[in-house]
């Protein structure tokens, strides 16, 4: 594990940037598609992109490792890393608020430095921390106005969402865990086993899929969704992990809500509010004080 640099911090925001675009191309996908032709189509477009680049052109990845006795480490990945947090965000999401869902999401952090520790080799600093909750604290002040309890917010829409976010860090042990693979390996093999887990669900939905309702912003969507959102940004994601360790990944997650308000402020034209230059002001200082902590790498 390296001490973040310039490039590590450039990654970690175009990986927040990228995820938080993700947010405008679910609400058009889910026009046409239901929650597992999302989750599925995803891991589906991710796969082809993965056999296409690495098996055709560039060679780089051993697709035969999907048949040999290694085979069970992707398809746990695949289970914990994709199709369980894909889902459970999708039916999570859905009985609660925006705020809600994006302040449980951005415990993150807290569960890698607790799972990094334990698990990896990372470990544990008030550096990290400090950072964290910083970044935590950004994130409130972000969406506060947002974080309401409605009628269709129940404790098991809240477990699904937490859940969906340790998922993310469990998985992130496991790749952490599993070095002997580069991120290519690792990223692609899981998607595919990913992809092979959620494809009885998702034919079962298009059975009952009207082709008439379908609109082609929603399949451009699903589209982008597999291969910038998930086949790119998951690779990404695998090397930060694999570089700079799994706490500093997981600062990700204060990138994320806040890109996907500037997006909205931008391309939506939605109200720009002084909370969130704030937000951002306290991630960046945030992110200061987690490099803090790597100063003995």
């Amino acid at each position: 594990m390296k001490k973040p640099n310039l490039y590590s911090y450039l990654l970690l925001l175009i990986l927040g940037i990228i995820w938080g675009s993700a947010f405008f191309n679910y609400k058009i996908t889910l026009k046409s598609f239901d929650i597992f032709v999302l989750s599925g189509g995803r891991l589906f477009f991710a796969a082809i992109f993965f056999i296409f680049i690495y098996n055709i052109f560039l060679q780089t990845v051993n697709f035969k490792l999907l048949f040999s006795k290694k085979f069970h480490i992707f398809f746990i990945i695949g289970l914990i890393n994709y199709v369980m947090p894909f889902t459970l965000i999708a039916i999570g999401i859905k009985g609660m608020s925006s705020g809600l869902a994006a302040l449980l999401m951005s415990a993150g952090p807290f569960y890698a430095i607790f799972f990094g520790h334990i698990f990896t080799k990372e470990k544990f600093n008030k550096y990290k921390l400090f950072g964290s909750i910083i970044g935590f604290l950004s994130i409130f002040i972000l969406v506060y106005d947002q974080i309401y309890i409605t009628k269709s917010t129940t404790i098991v829409s809240i477990i699904f969402v937490m859940c969906a976010s340790l998922s993310y860090i469990i998985g992130g042990v496991l790749i952490e865990r599993n070095r002997k693979f580069n991120n290519e390996t690792i990223a692609s093999l899981s998607m595919i086993c990913g992809a092979l887990i959620l494809m009885p669900f998702c034919i079962y939905e298009l059975l009952n899929f009207n082709l008439q309702d379908t609109k082609i912003e929603s399949i451009l969507s699903l589209f982008y969704l597999g291969i910038f959102s998930t086949a790119i940004a998951f690779m990404m994601r695998a090397k930060l992990i694999f570089d700079n360790g799994l706490v500093f990944m997981s600062q990700v997650s204060f990138l994320i809500p806040i890109s996907g308000l500037y997006f909205s402020w931008i391309f939506l034209n939605e109200k720009f509010t002084y909370n969130m230059m704030y937000s951002l002001i306290l991630i960046i200082f945030g992110l200061f004080i987690l490099q803090r902590g790597y100063k003995n790498i």
